[in-house]
């Protein structure tokens, strides 16, 4: 079991998967996000590939435990995160700096001997994380007039009346411009 994400070219067998079992602690990744609470080890496999005289291709099917907040109730869950990604390392001819490429442009370098991946993995789990996270798909939500959590007690709350929503349409900015488009039908229709 391997606890970094860093490899060594010179152990990578030639024109063979090399498979790597990984246990990656947390503190190894710059997670800097507010609403996520990374829970548990990264796990997985990374399988690298030697071919050409140097260049390297990895496989890594990563997993982690993530704690959010449901966005309909506002509790917190915990969930399973699972991460796929394949990427392409090539020694570095040019004389720029390793540390300074841009992810974004596809292109993977690594001076010497060794690679680090660690960069990848963080940004794939990060894209896994969803945006509008729910606790379950029966998730019922807060109730919209007194906030109550509508998963763990019964709302005490009237149903609307014909009052309210009499109010509402009033009240609504778009009200005049209801009746204004109502009176011109009726003027259609007349003519």
């Amino acid at each position: 079991m391997k606890d970094t994400l860093v490899f060594d070219v010179r152990t990578i067998r030639d024109g063979v998967f090399n498979e790597h079992k990984v246990d990656i602690p947390i503190s190894q990744f710059e997670f800097d996000l507010d609403e996520v609470q990374f829970i548990s080890s990264v796990q997985g496999n990374v399988k690298l590939l030697l071919h050409g005289i140097s260049d390297v291709y990895v496989k890594a099917e990563l997993n982690t435990d993530i704690e959010l907040q449901c966005g309909k109730c506002l509790e917190p869950f915990t969930s399973n995160i699972d991460a796929i990604y394949e990427s392409q390392f090539t020694p570095n001819s040019r004389s720029e700096d390793v540390e300074s490429q841009d992810f974004d442009d596809g292109e993977r370098y690594y001076d010497g001997e060794t690679f680090d991946i660690t960069e990848d993995t963080r940004r794939a789990l990060v894209l896994q994380i969803p945006v509008w996270p729910i606790c379950s798909e029966m998730c019922e939500g807060l109730c919209h007039q007194c906030g109550v959590n509508l998963n763990e007690d019964n709302c005490t709350c009237e149903e609307k009346t014909e009052f309210d929503t009499d109010i509402l349409k009033t009240t609504s900015p778009f009200a005049e411009l209801s009746q204004m488009l109502e009176a011109a039908k009726l003027e259609s229709e007349s003519e």
